[in-house]
């Protein structure tokens, strides 16, 4: 029977040989086990990956404040966080998409209107247009004429005749007008459908400064369509929801802020308008898509590089468990035969 003898000499090598071994996939082991964490932690960061909305602190430290020193001096300053008032975690309820746009464009109505209010509370009411075809053109309204008085309402401001409307709510309306700063006239408008003549429907344009702006019911409902056909369909459908519900909240905190920093006429006046506010929010989602978008490449491909690596990690790690078990297996056979021989 054939017989592996073993020299004495080298009864050694296979002790060195599995030690070796042993380091060798002691190595692979601990490689296997740093390639599988970075994969993990990389796939930990494409899960926790997110779209991160605007938030309107971003937007209102860039905004000026113009006051006054002294009543003369007039002076800039940044319109600070501090001045926007914060939701409560209660009031920041995600809903539907449509819900929250409408929301959003009610707000925005509300903050322009409670901004021009001291302008338009100051502001005749002097008809700087008449829709064609619309209840004032059919009740003869002309450019010049002067309202002063709705129904027997006196009117002395673009805002009194607002809030005439609003508080008349009916499908016919007088209009006792001053034309050509001499003559009194009156004018009956009627909408044949019977349905309530409003400062949105009624046709008049009143001549007011440009940085005012009075919004209805009827506005802000236009507005949000407007929003839904021209800026809502760049956002990815994803995010559609999420960026509604931010645009909703950013408007209703804007609402809330306090008239004293928006009061145009008063001492320290914010420069804020609310098509401002939409414009840069719906730029900033789409930057934070892009974003996104971009950082999941780049994580997608991180992923890839690991997976790669832990492939090879894992050849290495089988080819040292092979090659430890044979040195393991040739240290035992040589014990056994020594043992043998003593």
């Amino acid at each position: 029977m054939l017989k592996i003898q073993f020299p004495r000499t080298q009864k050694g090598i296979y002790f060195w040989f599995l030690a070796f071994s042993s380091f060798l996939l002691f190595v692979s082991l601990a490689t296997l086990l740093a390639a599988a964490g970075e994969l993990s932690s990389s796939s930990s960061d494409l899960k926790n990956l997110k779209v991160v909305m605007p938030n309107l602190e971003e937007y209102v430290s860039y905004q000026a404040i113009d006051f006054r020193l002294n009543n003369t001096t007039l002076n800039t300053r940044r319109l600070k966080p501090s001045d926007i008032p914060k939701l409560a975690d209660d009031a920041i309820v995600p809903v539907g998409l449509d819900d929250a746009v409408n929301r959003a464009f009610q707000y925005f109505a509300e903050f322009e209107n409670k901004r021009s209010g001291p302008i338009l509370t100051v502001t005749p009411p002097t008809v700087e247009s008449v829709e064609a075809g619309s209840f004032a053109d059919q009740a003869g309204v002309k450019p010049g004429d002067l309202v002063q008085y709705v129904s027997s309402i006196k009117i002395e401001s673009v805002m009194g005749y607002y809030q005439a409307l609003n508080e008349k709510l009916a499908p016919e309306i007088s209009l006792k007008l001053l034309r050509n700063k001499q003559n009194t006239i009156t004018v009956a408008m009627k909408n044949p459908a019977r349905t309530p003549i409003t400062g949105s429907n009624s046709g008049i344009t009143f001549a007011i400064p440009p940085e005012a702006v009075y919004l209805t019911e009827q506005d802000s409902k236009r507005m949000a369509d407007q929003y839904r056909r021209e800026m809502l369909p760049a956002i990815s459908v994803d995010w559609r929801t999420e960026a509604a519900n931010n645009l909703m909240q950013s408007a209703k905190r804007l609402n809330l802020i306090s008239k004293s920093v928006i009061d145009p006429n008063g001492p320290s006046s914010a420069k804020i308008r609310a098509k401002d506010v939409l414009n840069w929010q719906h730029k900033k989602v789409l930057e934070a898509i892009d974003s996104y978008f971009s950082q999941r490449r780049k994580i997608e491909n991180k992923n890839a590089f690991y997976l790669t690596g832990m492939g090879d990690a894992v050849v290495g790690f089988v080819c040292s468990l092979v090659i430890f078990v044979i040195a393991g297996a040739l240290y035992w056979y040589q014990r056994r035969i020594a043992g043998k021989k003593s």
